[in-house]
């Protein structure tokens, strides 16, 4: 069994968990095809650095044997925790029995909640907020609410009342002293970094987080009940932070100019609701040894690493290991010190308080993370049969976690199989070496012996850098981010051996950053040969100069589609057709597909702005504005009968003086590189851009910018048929206004795009 060289796309729903902006993990959805493709019922998945119970509730389900481990001891219990969540009753029951509990003779639920009471401006009578927005210095600025009065829903900037009920909680008073004890570490060390934490918190939020946990530690004993609240309280540790800036937006480890204060018992309940969703609590084995000889397959979800577990279990053990690796981020190492102090004690996160350590820098985090992934991938090799695999499904930003990985397995003799990278489409780097964010998808399968290329280590490593960027440059056809170029230069170094050896090699500089260093040397010796680059203020892009280059990448896939519809298809066996055509390095970017399917619906069809209407209008306007209008122009544009890009015919021409003034082309489909090589000037040359097409032709303007750039140089530009009716509809109109019609957002739609945000 191999491992599939095609995407596998996350198709899971969004789901709650505590803390999901920080722990990386695999999608069920992902988890499902890897143990289907490379394991049979009975066979033993590892999922090691497992923050989460995902993978092992997928394994159990597909009747394979599971041991899920977590070195990091709050993430060890929020995945333990997460298994074993009771049933929506217990958890309500639970939130209701600290509702009711008194706190100042009233209510717990109420005592919290008034804490961000304001007043309506509606019906002016007093209602909670569901959160505030307030400035980094923590003025309250703004409102959100749905008044329990008169029910409207409002944003509204903040009243004296909201300044005076902010600012009546004490920044350093008893609750705050309370946060401090209860987290910082018991020998007084690291007190100023505990200090920089709490102040993430607004005091009104730390008022209610401590109130909440005291009355948590007071009345709850039984284990589930007190579990319970706990996955919601940790899940208020994060929401309660100043890290959002934006009820929706992700979190953010910043300072930001303004952030939300969020209502911490209305983000409570909502929690409780979706932690209500979860999949049923499993049956989890006490030890890894009780997975490995129970007759049925069963799962274990606990603390541990995979040097322990190597030597817990026997060499060979595993069909699968599957994983995401742990985040490199110190911030979130120290914070999830802080968390768990906070809930479970500070002697059981004891082993984090080394990330409390302000003087540990890039430096030391990059050789930390380094040696932890050396360690645990040399550990958990061992435990791979020699038909395994393990597989690496996760998102990533920068390329140094990457590199890290890649030179892991290679000093833990496993081989590169393969390498999938997807970023986002439109998603574009600002210089030369930046990274842009993907989703990766990585497979190594124990190394067989194979001789290896000796001699100059470094020559090897720029030579073989090098062959791979113009290699992926010429496959895709299209300009690249650096990040693929540095992806197919480090999965070429890893097949060919030549990362074992700079793993072997005995250089005073550290392996990771050798490699780097020379691969960027070969890389940038390139510019001397046939790479080049295209760079504006917004955007860097490598290309190849030579012509020799397959069509871009964005016009097969194009195709591809259109010709995949015609099948009666699903969205997700769609995705899956076009990710077998394009395996590997040329694995589409992510959202390139629907713009193919929204390009191609009705294709051909009589439809609103189709052709026939499009030639209608343009014809009448052509004729108002003075010109002599002519249909079907037969006139062969090419220096060779055998040309690919030769055009037979205009559409549509606009003559003045028996002379071509405007030209227009109507497509099908959304090309135009073709017409780059056709110089129309001085005439004007106009793509007609049907409607459903023009998101597709704005991404490959942007994807292929010196195509684009070739196209307008060479008189080419777009026309959008409604804009063009519009001017049509104008009571008086000049050629010169011919402008507001003319690109994929004409001058006068972007202007009331800019006037729609002010």
């Amino acid at each position: 069994m191999n491992a599939p060289d095609y995407f596998i796309p996350d198709r899971d729903a969004p789901a709650f968990y505590p803390l999901r902006n920080y722990l990386p993990s695999v999608a069920a959805s992902v988890a499902e095809k890897y143990i289907d493709a490379l394991t049979a019922p009975g066979d033993v998945v590892i999922a090691p650095f497992a923050c989460l119970p995902t993978i092992a509730r997928v394994a159990i389900t597909m009747q394979r044997r599971v041991i899920a481990i977590e070195a990091n001891p709050l993430w060890s219990w929020l995945a333990h925790a997460l298994a074993t969540v009771p049933p929506i009753g217990a958890i309500d029951a639970a939130l209701a029995q600290l509702g009711d509990a008194r706190k100042d003779d009233t209510p717990l639920r109420a005592h919290i909640t008034q804490l961000y009471a304001t007043t309506c401006a509606a019906c002016q009578k007093i209602t909670p907020a569901d959160y505030f927005t307030r400035a980094r210095g923590g003025d309250v600025i703004a409102r959100h609410y749905t008044c329990a009065h008169c029910g409207a829903t409002r944003d509204d900037p903040a009243t004296e009342d909201d300044l005076r009920r902010a600012n009546a909680f004490d920044a350093r008073g008893l609750h705050y002293h309370l946060a401090f004890t209860r987290v910082a570490p018991a020998d007084g060390a690291h007190a100023e970094r505990i200090r920089k934490m709490l102040d993430v918190y607004t005091p009104r939020n730390l008022y209610a987080l401590v109130t909440l946990t005291q009355k948590i530690d007071s009345l709850f004993h039984a284990t589930r009940e007190r579990e319970i609240l706990r996955l919601l309280l940790l899940h208020l540790l994060d929401r309660g932070s100043s890290f959002y800036a934006a009820p929706d937006a992700p979190a953010q480890l910043t300072a930001h100019k303004q952030f939300i204060e969020i209502n911490l018992w209305r983000e409570i309940e909502t929690a409780a609701r979706e932690l209500g969703s979860a999949a049923p609590a499993l049956d989890l084995a006490t030890t890894p040894d009780e997975v490995m000889h129970a007759e049925m397959p069963g799962v274990f979800i606990g603390a541990g690493n995979a040097r322990a577990l190597a030597r817990e279990l026997a060499p060979g053990s595993s069909a699968l290991v599957l994983a995401a690796p742990p985040t490199r981020r110190l911030a979130v190492w120290a914070l999830s010190y802080f968390w768990g102090a906070w809930l479970l004690g500070r002697a059981a996160v004891e082993s984090l308080t080394p990330f409390l350590d302000t003087k540990k820098d890039a430096t030391w985090e990059r050789r930390w993370y380094f040696n932890s992934l050396v360690g645990s991938l040399n550990a958990l090799a061992k435990l791979l049969n020699a038909n395994g695999r393990a597989i690496f499904a996760f998102t990533e930003t920068w390329r140094e976690p990457i590199e890290a990985l890649l030179l892991a397995g290679a000093g833990a003799h496993l081989d590169l199989e393969s390498f999938l990278f997807q970023p986002r489409l439109g998603d574009f780097p600002r210089r030369e070496f930046d990274d842009v964010r993907g989703q990766y998808r990585i497979a190594f399968v124990p190394a067989l012996a194979r001789a290896t290329e000796e001699g100059n280590l470094e020559a090897h490593i720029r030579a073989t850098a090098l062959a791979a960027a113009e290699e992926i440059l010429a496959r895709r056809g299209e300009p690249l981010a650096f990040s693929y170029i540095h992806h197919a230069a480090y999965a070429r170094l890893a097949r060919e051996g030549f990362l074992t050896q700079a793993m072997r090699a005995k250089f005073k500089t550290p392996p990771g950053k050798f490699v780097h260093a020379v691969v960027v040397a070969g890389l940038s010796e390139g510019y001397a040969r046939d790479l080049d680059h295209y760079e504006t203020r917004e955007q860097f892009l490598w290309m190849r100069r030579t012509r020799d280059l397959a069509a871009p990448l964005l016009d097969r896939v194009e195709e591809f589609v259109a010709r995949a519809l015609a099948r009666s298809l699903s969205r997700d066996e769609l995705q899956d057709l076009v990710y077998r055509e394009f395996p590997g390095d040329l694995t589409p970017p992510a959202g390139l597909i629907e713009l193919c399917v929204q390009a191609a619906k009705s294709e051909g069809s009589a439809r609103p702005f189709g052709f026939d209407h499009a030639r209608a209008v343009l014809t009448r306007l052509g004729e108002r504005l003075g010109y002599t209008v002519i249909a079907d122009f037969r006139f062969r544009i090419s220096d060779s009968v055998n040309d690919p890009a030769a055009i037979e015919k205009f559409d549509l021409v606009w003559q003045a003086e028996g002379e071509i003034a405007h030209a227009f082309v109507w497509r099908e489909r959304a090309r135009f590189a073709d017409l780059a090589q056709i110089h129309i000037a001085p005439a004007r040359g106009y793509v007609i851009v049907p409607e459903n097409q023009v998101a597709l032709m704005r991404a490959k303007t942007q994807c292929l910018p010196h195509l684009a750039d070739a196209f307008h140089e060479a008189g080419w530009d777009f026309v959008r048929v409604p804009f063009a009716e519009k001017l049509l509809n104008a009571e008086k109109i000049e050629p010169s206004d011919l402008a507001v019609m003319v690109g994929l957002i004409p001058p006068d739609a972007h202007a009331h795009a800019q006037l729609e945000l002010l």
